[in-house]
């Protein structure tokens, strides 16, 4: 039976590797050979690792099959976002998309296929809940861009793609430890970010990491009220409860708030939102809704989303207007696969 070495830590794997080539009879040296290959110095198939020899290439493609994604469609941006749409072994399809700035690269991607969560303003809750993604698929986002080009590689890793991240934990976890990692993808824990709605005893498993990774919170409403209207997560996991969590990072907290014209826009919602972000010392990312991703729901006017910005900036508290990116592509998160899977759907027909 075959073993996905991707979806395994790099020690991990490294272990499994070590034995697996003892058993064969193998000098210990192919260990230092073999497992770079993995996130280091990826190869597209074992074929490819042409430093080793032809027998061990056929042996590890057997026993350790490299899965891939397949690249099932591609879009760019006339701002240099890129998006991704990816097909999994089963057809499932997930999203991931490039954001270049200046020389930083920050990659979204995606842990799980579709959401279950059902926020009113996201294209992938309204596809609801499809299945959990493996370590391997997860951290295969980062690896497929790699294996297109080195110099594509992220030096940033953002999950804020397709699904709620802390229902897919385990997986999570070990992506992290893949990103992280010398032996991985060795990017820093800085600038990898974890954005999620806030799954209460997952959180806490992910606040014990020593590592700095940062932490996201997709809020979206100052009040209980508001947010069981646009988050249906509310009412499981409360805004009091998750603002009370938040107390257990060490490390700086981001309130991610999405504007919805004549939702969540009012300057009274700008005073309660400076009230719960005051205590942690949390920075605001605002957020203009992207009009793909919630046709029935309108953007904030820019007045309004400045007039926001400079409220909160009033009451001590740092927050930054981000801008839409992408606007001439399908990049709001589950967009393009909503839009691809109609289409083909539509030729059937």
């Amino acid at each position: 039976m075959s073993v996905d070495l991707l979806s395994l830590t790099p020690d991990a794997a490294h272990t499994a590797l070590a034995e697996w080539l003892m058993q064969r009879g193998e000098p210990l040296y192919r260990v230092r050979q073999v497992a770079p290959r993995l996130w280091q110095r990826p190869v597209a198939r074992w074929a490819d690792a042409s430093d080793l020899p032809a027998p061990l290439r056929a042996a590890l493609d057997e026993a350790f099959p490299l899965k891939r994604l397949a690249l099932r469609t591609e879009q760019l941006s006339s701002d240099g976002t890129q998006k991704f749409l990816w097909t999994l072994d089963d057809g499932e399809a997930i999203e991931s998309v490039l954001i270049p700035e200046g020389k930083r690269r920050t990659l979204c991607i995606s842990s799980q296929s579709g959401c279950a969560l059902g926020c009113v303003f996201c294209a992938t809750g309204r596809m609801g809940f499809r299945r959990n993604l493996s370590a391997g698929e997860i951290a295969g986002q980062v690896r497929e861009l790699v294996l297109r080009d080195p110099v594509l590689k992220p030096t940033n890793v953002v999950f804020m793609g397709m699904g709620e991240p802390l229902l897919n934990w385990d997986a999570v976890d070990t992506t992290l430890t893949i990103l992280n990692q010398p032996e991985g993808l060795g990017i820093g824990a800085r600038h990898i970010t974890v954005s999620t709605v806030g799954i209460l005893p997952n959180l806490a498993k992910f606040a014990r990491r020593s590592e700095q990774f940062r932490l996201a919170v997709s809020l979206h409403a100052p009040t209980p009220a508001l947010r069981r209207e646009l988050m249906p997560i509310e009412k499981k996991y409360s805004l009091p409860e998750l603002m009370e969590a938040l107390k257990q990072f060490r490390r700086r907290v981001t309130l991610e708030y999405v504007l919805i014209g004549g939702k969540n826009d009012s300057l009274d919602a700008a005073d309660q939102l400076a009230r719960l972000a005051q205590p942690l010392e949390a920075l605001v990312n605002l957020l203009p809704l992207h009009p793909g991703g919630a046709p029935d729901l309108t953007p904030s006017p820019r007045a309004d989303m400045l007039a926001f910005e400079r409220r909160l900036k009033h009451h001590g508290v740092e927050a930054v207007l981000r801008r839409s990116r992408g606007l001439d592509i399908s990049a709001a998160c589950g967009q393009l696969r909503v839009e691809v899977e109609a289409e083909e759907h539509a030729h059937i027909e």
